[in-house]
């Protein structure tokens, strides 16, 4: 009698953990600045993401393994190609630019390149071998807990201005679950508002720094049903909107 007990209660504790599984959500939608919402289509078993129909608009790639390989845009005829390359624990070490010339895509000697430390992004380095005269600039990430709390901006290794976050502890970061738009979400912004945005366990509510032209911002949000991120906004201007559809 006490085995059929610990097999039932077994099995009652299995079927619970199923049913509070977290759903499998993605986008159907995707809107920045204010602007109209873009269809989100999916192609070969998810592999193939198209963003918009043309410009704006942007064509993602993803391996068998589901992690993003490719962005071009615009999703038609395009014209920029962007790839990301991989370390061994699945991050993303680099991520490369590459521009259309006849039906080839070239290298523009343009990467960035991401540092790793306890699982975490630590560093952004950008190199581009055009421009900023053979100085490097770089950009080192601060942690406080799970939450980056400053991003250090450094020219030639010597820093020069510095941005910090602030974040609602009681608010759990929904994008986490969507990091791979980091890479890709078309916003140039990387070591702002966008890393904490993407990668933080709770949802940045104030950026403020002391680099040139740098401004306070304050960041609202709403939420759909479930709990993600309906419409993210920075004092009445609407920076990102999303819709979703889970399973």
């Amino acid at each position: 009698m006490r085995q059929v007990s610990l097999i039932f209660f077994l099995t009652l504790m299995l079927a619970c953990k199923k049913e509070n599984k977290e759903p499998i959500c993605r986008f159907t939608k995707i809107g920045k600045g204010g602007n109209t919402k873009l269809p989100v289509t999916y192609y070969n078993g998810d592999t193939l993401v198209k963003v918009g129909e043309n410009n704006p608009g942007y064509t993602l790639r993803f391996d068998p393994q589901g992690r993003l390989i490719v962005r071009e845009e615009p999703a038609l005829d395009p014209y920029y190609h962007s790839e990301l390359r991989y370390n061994s624990f699945g991050q993303v070490t680099e991520q490369r630019g590459y521009s259309r010339q006849g039906n080839s895509w070239v290298y523009e000697d343009a990467r960035l390149v991401f540092t790793y430390e306890e699982g975490r992004m630590i560093n952004v380095r950008e190199e581009n071998a055009g421009s900023y005269f053979g100085n490097m600039y770089d950009h080192q990430v601060t942690w406080e807990g799970n939450n980056i709390s400053a991003v250090v901006h450094r020219l030639n290794q010597q820093p020069v201005c510095t941005t910090k976050f602030s974040y609602d502890n009681a608010m759990p970061n929904p994008m986490r679950r969507f990091n791979d738009f980091y890479f890709c979400d078309g916003n140039a912004n990387y070591t702002y508002y966008k890393l904490p945005f993407y990668f933080s366990e709770h949802l940045v509510t104030k950026q403020e720094g002391d680099c040139s032209l740098s401004e306070t911002r304050l960041f609202k949000y709403t939420f759909t049903g479930s709990g993600l991120i309906e419409s993210m906004s920075d004092r009445g201007y609407i920076l990102w909107e999303y819709e979703y559809e889970c399973k």
